[in-house]
């Protein structure tokens, strides 16, 4: 591992302090109890539904950016770090 990498430990029952669920629940919230034909239909749908997140990065802090994840990345950056970005 990298140095300049430090992993944030976050404990096995709490999925709501994982990031990365934020992003999961606005896919399942604009997908679920919708009934489709194909596999291919529904990973087209999934698609259509990532596509603005990851064509805007403030759409994904938006989503992923708690206060306190923005708070641990800020004590431990480094001024020549790409989370930089963050502030």
């Amino acid at each position: 591992m990298p140095a300049r990498i430090q992993l944030v430990p976050l404990p096995p029952d709490r999925p709501e302090l994982n990031p990365v669920e934020a992003i999961g629940d606005v896919i399942k919230d604009r997908i679920a109890n919708t009934l489709r034909k194909t596999l291919d239909d529904l990973e087209a749908a999934i698609g259509e539904e990532l596509k603005p997140i990851y064509e805007t990065a403030e759409r994904v802090r938006s989503l992923v950016a708690h206060g306190w994840l923005v708070d641990q990345v800020t004590d431990t950056v480094t001024e020549n770090s790409a989370v930089t970005c963050w502030e």
